[in-house]
């Protein structure tokens, strides 16, 4: 036990211990000499110098030892990381056997801070109040021979940071589907009176299967504690006002997850400040670097939603993240993906074959009738309308063949007959059309089978032949 006391206590530099240690204002991180942090990409800073950065992150050798051990009903089998209040192992339960996340408070900080046991109590008991599948569960807050705990649900993936620094980068419609999951966590905090206060890719854990868990809330308040005014957070996610020392709150929150957002379809920050003072003045005064995306153009939906979560003043700002939700649904509808939809359509279908994709903004599928006869559907984007046009070619518009398409046209159910021009000659089409923020696949789906469905039959009808 006392060996376990040992290896948590943080050690004090040794004598020759490097001068020039650096830390990552993004990610704490503690680095050599060096301009940007490799994990995260942010600046890096010398000394750790207030708690919004918490604790130097370097973790001793020994702790290597730490496995093995078995501390109250937990045999820990891992050391996961070190964070501002604790460190995280990986342990399995004695009698549930199963594994979980267990954070020791560090006992070497309790002597500096009389309120750091409080503050780790509340953290494992507002993180208890809350269940929602974006957040990371506690599942207990306990005390034995003098070391303080919690028990976490253990989420075996990386932390988001992980994946932006080191994976391809999200598409803006994939960043925008996780930002909005990880705002239905943060507006279940809220919704439970707790302000997260450091809410950061790298407090963000995802689970095997893509689900966003938001972790870590070491420096969570109640909103009730507004005279709790210390400087808390990690500077870059940092909203202007907690600058200037105003208690942290829901709107600070949401600067943060506009960060979060900026970064997952950027790739990078949207201020790099190379101190405490330059940073504070460039999110207190600047505006960021266009939100642009390495290969693909933002929407300005994106653009202005990215823009109004930035907000330098909170009073301008969506006051708290369930007021954000709406805004990333209209957003995400707006954006959406058509091509990854009509893949999720098509997925078992077998009667309906890709035949090509331009620019992503038109897909020419193959569609298989009873009959044997094939018939040629074209999906297509248009912009800016945000329509998405379902069309299949009948045949050249003739003037013969007008009173039979009107005919045919007035006992659609699906759908109309219209004229288009393709190289330069009118040609018959049917045709059927969604608003690109409100269709889904099963709507893509049905409408490219009615519309190949009908456009054969006015073609068969009137030609007798199966081109299209």
């Amino acid at each position: 036990m006392q060996s376990l006391r040992r290896l948590l206590m943080a050690s004090p530099p040794s004598p020759d211990s490097p001068l020039d240690a650096v830390y990552c204002v993004g990610c704490n991180l503690k680095l050599t000499l060096a301009s940007l942090c490799p994990r995260c990409g942010g600046t890096v800073m010398f000394g750790s110098s207030s708690d919004a950065m918490g604790p130097e992150n370097d973790i001793p050798d020994e702790s290597e030892a730490l496995v093995g051990t078995v501390l109250d009903r937990y045999h820990i089998e891992l050391l996961l990381g070190t964070g501002g209040m604790g460190r995280v192992f990986l342990a399995r339960h004695r009698d549930l056997l199963r594994r979980c996340a267990l954070k020791i408070l560090r006992p070497n900080l309790i002597g500096r801070d009389a309120d750091y046991v409080g503050r780790f109590v509340a953290e494992g008991r507002a993180a208890a109040a809350l269940v929602h599948p974006n957040v990371v569960t506690t599942h207990a807050v306990g005390e034995t021979d003098g070391f303080h705990f919690l028990e976490m649900e253990f989420v075996a993936g990386r932390s988001l940071q992980h994946h932006l620094a080191n994976g391809p980068p999200p598409s803006v419609s994939e960043a925008t589907e996780l930002i909005l999951e990880i705002t239905r966590g943060l507006a279940a905090a809220h919704r439970a009176g707790i302000v997260h206060r450091d809410l950061k890719p790298d407090n963000v854990m995802l689970t095997e299967q893509g689900v966003p868990k938001i972790s870590d809330f070491g420096l969570a308040k109640l909103i009730r504690d507004q005279d709790d005014a210390r400087l808390c957070g990690t500077p870059h996610y940092m909203a202007p006002e907690l600058f200037l020392g105003q208690a942290a709150h829901t709107g600070s929150d949401v600067y943060a997850l506009g960060v979060c957002y900026y970064q997952a379809i950027c790739g990078r920050l949207p201020f790099t400040g190379t101190d405490l003072r330059n940073l504070h003045h460039e999110i207190a005064t600047s505006d960021p670097a266009p939100v642009t995306h390495p290969s693909e153009r933002v929407p300005m939906e994106v653009v202005s939603t990215v823009a109004h979560l930035l907000h330098k003043s909170p009073e301008h700002r969506p006051a708290d993240a369930d007021t954000v939700i709406p805004l990333l649904e209209t957003v995400l509808g707006a954006i959406r993906n058509v091509g990854a939809l009509l893949r999720e359509a098509m997925a078992d279908d077998n009667s309906i074959a890709f035949e090509a994709i331009e620019n992503d903004s038109r897909w020419v599928l193959q569609a298989s009738q009873p009959d044997g006869r094939q018939q040629r559907v074209f999906v297509e984007l248009s912009d800016p309308d945000s329509l998405v046009s379902i069309y299949s070619t009948c045949c050249e518009a003739v003037a013969d063949f007008d009173r039979i398409a009107l005919e045919r046209n007035g006992h659609m159910a699906h759908g109309s007959i219209a004229i288009r021009s393709l190289n330069g000659t009118p040609h018959f089409v049917v045709i059927n059309t969604y608003p690109q923020a409100t269709v889904d696949a099963e709507e893509l789906r049905r409408s490219v089978h009615e519309v190949a469905q009908q456009a054969d039959r006015v073609e068969r009808e009137l030609t007798g032949a199966d081109i299209h």
